[in-house]
């Protein structure tokens, strides 16, 4: 019998190497920056993580005029993250990435503060994209060879972990739980990682340091990529005619794998995620990364895409219950943010129809760490202060009820184009006179409604209010959607008649027994009670 060409353990590996390298990725063997194998390797230590070398190129690419110290100290500060634990410095490190380094730089007319950026966000072609397999890595006590490492401008962002799609039910939760035996064994390599992923063919999820298994996710969202057919990869064949596998029709459409690394990994999609679509939530005294889902991912590029290049700046957001929408509004925030320049520095309005949802968002702005929420709470006279900050044309994230467009108006507060209003929980309450009241006072806003339940009635229509007249949701994460992800669960309900008796005594005599001592009244009046 000939022996199988394939290796099980790389059934997985391999396809998803291929496919990072179709996205524009480099491919390196871990051998090959094994400097206990090649000592020419540029890599002083299988302790080192960091592709000092690399990264060194980068930053002189990236930030162009900076002199040699300037550099020294960049790769200092990454390699060396002057925090405690790993929660603290992973937040720092983010930080770090998104914003720069500002550090003093003398280029020639003396020392002055200059921020240094790890990686250019605006252009991901400038970036250097690397994918190494097999890389050992020494930790204090173990030596570890995590399956794929992505590196992005030499610095490790991405670890997955690969298993056999033969164990399918079992070989995802075996790599997860390798991803979090590695942070513990070769924790260095997590210092400066964004996302984490497990894979095995038919199953793929993804997460961040320290999140549950339950708190990973798969990524449903296709785009518009064209997947091979793999019941046409050779190591694919050969697992079908060896009968390891024995139904082709699961390769009828993509795998999970495909569409995770497609939609995740995608350079323009992977610096998405890590600049727009990651948080760090203080929780009960303790740090809580947060990675964007697909639903989320979706919808917030949806609603930029409306108001930056669409005439009609409007649209409904239903998202079922669990699909994380106070997230999916802070995300969107951050984003449109991100877009001052094009949006000419925006306010952003947050609307609510209850005080306790209103301190619910904007608990998690703050807890988030968004830079400076303002929440506008009912009290005597505040609609005064809403209607001044909105009047005012400087960029600022507002959140507030919507009893506090009370006040009819005989001019709008603002003809701004450059406001934008989300409204939460739109189907309940923006039909009456407090939502016409602040649609008069915003005439030029963009409207976004946010909704798992929308309305089609004649008096209290969702749609008539929120969508352009050819479209009724801009973005759908319906009850179907969340029950196949996991995020509900389907209530079954069986009627039947229950059996009751009483054992040994009447109920009339147990009753006597119990109040021999109240009077005929009172123990008429009790059985006339209960």
């Amino acid at each position: 019998m000939a022996k199988p060409i394939f290796n099980e353990d790389t059934l997985s590996e391999k396809p998803a190497i291929e496919q990072l390298r179709r996205l524009g990725y480099e491919y390196l063997n871990g051998e090959t920056l094994d400097p206990e194998m090649h000592e020419d390797c540029k890599r002083a230590s299988r302790r080192d993580v960091v592709l000092v070398s690399r990264l060194r190129r980068k930053l002189k690419e990236i930030n162009t005029g900076i002199s040699e110290a300037a550099v020294d100290k960049v790769i200092r500060r990454v390699t060396h993250i002057q925090a405690e634990g790993l929660t603290e410095i992973k937040q720092k490190f983010h930080k770090d990435l998104i914003a720069g380094i500002a550090i003093d730089h003398d280029g020639g007319s003396g020392r002055q503060k200059k921020t240094i950026y790890l990686i250019d966000f605006e252009h991901p072609e400038r970036n250097e994209f690397l994918v190494v397999n097999q890389l050992s890595v020494k930790g204090p006590i173990e030596t570890d060879r995590p399956d794929i490492i992505v590196f992005i401008n030499g610095i490790p962002i991405v670890v997955i972990e690969c298993k056999s799609p033969i164990a399918r039910q079992t070989g995802l939760s075996k790599a997860l739980t390798q991803l979090e035996r590695y942070q513990t064994e070769i924790p260095q390599l997590f210092n400066t990682n964004q996302l984490l992923i497990g894979i095995n063919l038919f199953g793929a999820k993804y997460g961040a340091i320290g999140s549950t298994p339950e708190h990973f996710h798969e990524w449903k969202e296709q785009g518009k990529e064209k997947f091979p057919n793999m019941a046409e990869h050779p190591s694919v064949k050969e697992m079908l005619e060896s009968g390891l596998i024995k139904r082709k029709d699961l390769f009828d459409k993509p795998t999970a794998q495909d569409v995770l690394i497609a939609g995740v990994m995608s350079k323009q999609n992977l610096l998405d995620i890590i600049r727009n679509f990651t948080v760090y939530e203080y929780d009960r005294g303790s740090i809580i990364k947060k990675v964007c889902r697909y639903q989320q991912f979706r919808a917030v590029n949806k609603i930029l895409k409306r108001v930056i290049g669409e005439e009609e700046k409007k649209g409904i957001v239903w998202h079922w219950q669990g699909s994380g929408k106070s997230l999916t509004m802070l995300f969107a925030a951050v984003k449109l943010r991100r877009e001052e320049k094009k949006l000419k520095n925006p306010i952003i309005l947050i609307v609510t129809d209850r005080i306790d949802l209103d301190d619910q968002i904007s608990k998690t702005f703050r807890n988030c760490n968004f830079p400076n929420p303002i929440q506008i709470k009912e009290k005597g006279g505040t609609h005064r202060k809403l209607y001044e900050l909105l009047s005012d044309n400087t960029g600022k994230t507002i959140m507030t009820t919507v009893f506090l467009f009370r006040k009819e108006l005989k001019e709008p507060i603002s003809r701004a184009e450059n406001i934008i209003v989300m409204t939460d929980e739109a189907h309940r309450s923006q039909y009456g006179f407090y939502a016409l009241n602040m649609r008069n006072a915003l005439p030029n806003a963009s409207f976004f409604a946010f909704t798992g339940t929308p309305l089609d009635k004649r008096d209290r229509n969702t749609y008539r209010h929120f969508s352009p007249a050819d479209e009724r949701y801009l973005d759908a994460y319906t009850i179907a959607n969340a029950e196949e992800d996991g995020e509900i669960v389907r209530v079954k309900y069986q009627s039947r008649l229950v059996q009751l008796q009483v054992v040994g005594k009447t109920l009339d005599q147990l009753f006597d027994e119990l109040f021999h001592d109240k009077t005929p009244q009172e123990r008429l009046r009790l059985k006339k009670k209960y």
